[in-house]
C-alpha cells in the first residue's frame, strides 16, 4: 500500500518540480561554495596537511626567494649596474629578439650572408639604432629588477640579506647569519652548505640553489644568501593556513553533500520523466516533437560551450569578483534548466523506443531508401514507357494481319527504343557521378531532342553548382580568417587592459609603476576605440548607407592639404614624400569628404608599413575622362599575399598581426571609392606597393 502511494505521488508534477527545485538549489550552494573556495583560498595544499611547518609552501617560498636574490646578484647586481648599462655592455645579438630582426634586415637589405664581417659591419652602420635598443633592453632590464624585489617583499614578514661580496640585495641591515638562524623558518646558503628549515618537498628552484651553492664552494664566490620569515610574518602566514584549510574542509563538505541531492534529484527525474499518476502511459511534451538528433546536438553544443567559456567566466574576477559570482549562477540555472528539458525529452524518447525513429537523420535516410528501392524495383521510367508504345504497335499491326508491316517496323521501334534507353542510361550515369560530388563531369550527347536539351540543363547546373560550392568554399575560408582577425585584433588590446587593470588594483594608485600602466591602459584603450570606429565605418561603407554628395575636387590642393595634415607623423616616420602633379589644375567629379579619407587610409598605411628612410611617390595626372592619384611605397614586410585579397576586412601586410593597424583601411577606402563610381586598385611587385585611385573628369 505504502508503496502504491509512493509510485503515485512521486508521479504527481509537484514532485517534480520540488526535485527540480532542490537540484537547482543543490547546484547553486555548490557552485556558490566552489567560487567561495576559488576566490578566497591561497593554497590549496593546506587540506591534505594539517600543520603548515609540514607544508611545501613555506620551504618553496624561501626556495624562491633565495632562487630570486642569486638572480638578481648573478645578472642584474644593482640599481646602479642596470643604470650604468652593464647588462647590456657584451650583448649579442642572440640575445635579444631586437637586434636579431634589425641584423636579419640588415643583411636583406645589403643581400649579406652571416659570417663575422657582416656582423662587424652590422655593429658599425646601425650603431645608433642599436644604441636605441639598449636602451629599450636597459628600462627592461630595470623593471625586471624591481619587479623581483617587490616579490621578495610581497607578502609582508620576510627579510633577506644577500651579497656576492660586492653588491648587496637586502631589505634589512643585519647581515649576521645567527639574526636569521634564530627564527621558525629561514634559508641559509653560503660555504657552509644550504640549510632550509623546514625542508620539505622538492621544486624547481631546488636544483638552482644546488647549482649556487657548488660555485660558491668551488670557486672564490663570496656568495651569501640569507632569507627568514619573521615571527609575525609566520603567524600572518599560519592563520591564512588555517583559514584556508577551514574554507577547504567546509567547502568539501557542503559541495559533497550537494552532489549527492543533485544526484538523486537527477535519477527522480530521469525515473519519472514521462510518467503522470493514475495511469501507465507514457506522456511526450511538447518539446518531444523536436527531432531526437538535434537534442543530442544541443547538449553536445552546450557541453562544449561551457568547456570553451568556463575560464572566460572565471577571468571576471579580475575585474569584478561580485559581477563573476552573479554571472555565474545565473549561467548555472539557464544552463542546468536547458539541459534537463533537451535530456529528460531524450529519456522519453528512449522510453517511448523513439529516440532513432524520431531523428531528422533516421527520416532523411529511410526517406532516400525508400525512393532508391522504387527505383530500382519499378526499372528506368523510360524502359516501361517505351516498350508500353512498342507493344501497342506490335499488337496493332498484329490484329491487322499485317505482319509484313508490323515485322521491320518492330524492328524499327526496338532500335529507337535502344537508342534512347542508353541515351538515357548516359544521362543516369552522368547524374551519378555528379550526386558523387564530380561537378566537372559533364554529359556528351549527340543530336538534337529533349534528351540533349535535358543533358545541357543538367551540365549547366552541375556548372552553376561547381561555381556555388568554389564560392561557399571561399566564403567559408574568408568568414574563418575575418573571425581569427576580429578575435585576435579585439582580444588584444583587451587583454592588455584587464592585465594592467589588474596590476594597478594589485599595486595601487600610489605605485611608482602606475603612470606607466595608465599610459598602456590609454593607449590600449585608444585602440580599442579605434578598432570599432572602423568597424562601424566598414559596416556603413559597405552597407550602401552613404549617399555620395558630388562635386568638383581640385585634387591637387586635396593631396596637399591632407599631406599639410599629416606632416606632423611624416616628420615622426622619416619618409621622404615625392610629388609629382602637372602645373594645371586638375578637377575630379568625386564627393570630397569621403575622397579625404580615401586618401588618408592610404597614407595612413603607408606610414605603418613602409620601409623606413625610404621614399613615398605621389603622382597625380589626368587623361580626357579620368582621373589618377597613385601612391607608391616599399614595404618594411614581405608582401605574400593577393592584392585582392589585402583589400578584404582585417587582411594585413603584416601576417603577424603585430603592427597597431586594424586591416580595414584599405576595405573602407575600396568601398568609399564604389560609392563615389570610381576605382580603388592595388598592384604588388615584390616589396613594391602601389595603390591607384581612378575617378571620372569634371566638366563644366
Amino acid at each position: 500500500m505504502l508503496v502504491t502511494k509512493w509510485k503515485i505521488y512521486r508521479r504527481k508534477k509537484i514532485t517534480k518540480t520540488i526535485a527540480f527545485i532542490l537540484l537547482i538549489i543543490g547546484l547553486l550552494i555548490g557552485v556558490s561554495s566552489a567560487l567561495n573556495i576559488f576566490l578566497n583560498v591561497q593554497d590549496y595544499e593546506s587540506i591534505t596537511v594539517k600543520d603548515y611547518m609540514n607544508s611545501n609552501t613555506l620551504s618553496n617560498e624561501l626556495r624562491y626567494a633565495a632562487n630570486r636574490m642569486e638572480y638578481v646578484l648573478r645578472v642584474y647586481k644593482s640599481k646602479e649596474y642596470i643604470k650604468a648599462g652593464n647588462t647590456v655592455k657584451n650583448i649579442e645579438i642572440e640575445d635579444s629578439w631586437q637586434l636579431t630582426n634589425l641584423y636579419n634586415n640588415f643583411l636583406g637589405e645589403k643581400s649579406l650572408e652571416d659570417n663575422s664581417e657582416s656582423r662587424s659591419l652590422f655593429w658599425l652602420e646601425k650603431s645608433s639604432e642599436i644604441e636605441a635598443i639598449k636602451e629599450l633592453i636597459k628600462k627592461s632590464d630595470l623593471a625586471n629588477y624591481e619587479q623581483i624585489i617587490d616579490d621578495l617583499n610581497n607578502p609582508e614578514g620576510l627579510i633577506y640579506y644577500a651579497t656576492d661580496g660586492s653588491n648587496v640585495c637586502t631589505n634589512t641591515s643585519n647581515e649576521d647569519r645567527n639574526y636569521y638562524f634564530i627564527r621558525n623558518a629561514y634559508i641559509l646558503i653560503d660555504k657552509t652548505g644550504i640549510i632550509l628549515e623546514p625542508e620539505n618537498g622538492y621544486s624547481s628552484y631546488s636544483a638552482s640553489l644546488v647549482d649556487t651553492f657548488e660555485a660558491i664552494e668551488d670557486g672564490n664566490n663570496k656568495t651569501v644568501i640569507y632569507a627568514a620569515v619573521t615571527d609575525e610574518g609566520f603567524l600572518k602566514r599560519l592563520d591564512r593556513w588555517n583559514t584556508d584549510r577551514n574554507a577547504l574542509i567546509l567547502g568539501s563538505t557542503i559541495i559533497g553533500f550537494c552532489i549527492l541531492i543533485i544526484v538523486a534529484c537527477f535519477m527522480f527525474l530521469i525515473a519519472s520523466s514521462g510518467r503522470k499518476a493514475g495511469d501507465e502511459e507514457l506522456h511526450m511534451s511538447s518539446y518531444d516533437k523536436v527531432y531526437s538528433d538535434l537534442s543530442l546536438a544541443v547538449i553536445i553544443g552546450m557541453v562544449v560551450l561551457v568547456a570553451t567559456e568556463f575560464y572566460n567566466v572565471l577571468n571576471i574576477r579580475y575585474t569584478n569578483e561580485n559581477l563573476m559570482k552573479l554571472s555565474m549562477l545565473v549561467s548555472v540555472v539557464v544552463l542546468v534548466s536547458i539541459f534537463l528539458m533537451v535530456f529528460l525529452s531524450i529519456v522519453r524518447h528512449i522510453k517511448k523506443g523513439t529516440l532513432i525513429k524520431h531523428s531528422l537523420t533516421y527520416i532523411v535516410l529511410s526517406s532516400t531508401a525508400t525512393a532508391v528501392i522504387k527505383i530500382i524495383d519499378g526499372g528506368p521510367l523510360m524502359y516501361k514507357s517505351v516498350l508500353g508504345v512498342l507493344s501497342l504497335i506490335i499488337v496493332s499491326m498484329y490484329c491487322a494481319k499485317n505482319l509484313l508491316f508490323a515485322l521491320p517496323l518492330a524492328i524499327f521501334a526496338a532500335f529507337i527504343v535502344y537508342k534512347k534507353v542508353k541515351r538515357f542510361e548516359t544521362i543516369q550515369e552522368g547524374l551519378k557521378s555528379v550526386k558523387k560530388g564530380d561537378y566537372d563531369f559533364k554529359i556528351e550527347l549527340l543530336g538534337n531532342g529533349e534528351f540533349k536539351q535535358l543533358s545541357e540543363d543538367i551540365n549547366t547546373i552541375t556548372s552553376g553548382l561547381q561555381i556555388a560550392v568554389q564560392n561557399e568554399v571561399k566564403s567559408e575560408k574568408l568568414k574563418s580568417e575575418l573571425i581569427t582577425n576580429v578575435s585576435h585584433d579585439i582580444k588584444t588590446p583587451l587583454t592588455s587592459i584587464i592585465t594592467y587593470v589588474d596590476l594597478l588594483k594589485r599595486e595601487g594608485l600610489q605605485s611608482t609603476n602606475a603612470p606607466k600602466y595608465l599610459d598602456v591602459l590609454d593607449r590600449k584603450s585608444t585602440r580599442l576605440k579605434t578598432l570599432t570606429e572602423d568597424l562601424f565605418e566598414a559596416a556603413k561603407a559597405t552597407s550602401g548607407s552613404i549617399e555620395p554628395n558630388f562635386e568638383r575636387v581640385h585634387i591637387n590642393a586635396l593631396v596637399s592639404q591632407i599631406l599639410g595634415e599629416l606632416d606632423e607623423k611624416i616628420t615622426e616616420s622619416k619618409l621622404i614624400f615625392k610629388v609629382t602633379r602637372s602645373k594645371e589644375k586638375i578637377y575630379a567629379k568625386a564627393d570630397g569628404r569621403l575622397l579625404s579619407r580615401v586618401m588618408e587610409n592610404l597614407l595612413s598605411n603607408i606610414l605603418k608599413y613602409a620601409q623606413k628612410d625610404s621614399r613615398v611617390y605621389i603622382d597625380i595626372y589626368d587623361t580626357e575622362k579620368e582621373v589618377f592619384v597613385c601612391f607608391k611605397n616599399v614595404s618594411q614586410f614581405e608582401l605574400n599575399i593577393a592584392p585582392d585579397e589585402l583589400m578584404l576586412r582585417f587582411k594585413r601586410g603584416d601576417e603577424s598581426r603585430s603592427s597597431e593597424g586594424s586591416g580595414l583601411g584599405l576595405a573602407i577606402a575600396k568601398s568609399l571609392m564604389e560609392i563615389q563610381n570610381g576605382i580603388l586598385n592595388i598592384k604588388i611587385d615584390g616589396d613594391l606597393f602601389k595603390a591607384e585611385i581612378r575617378l571620372k573628369k569634371f566638366y563644366q
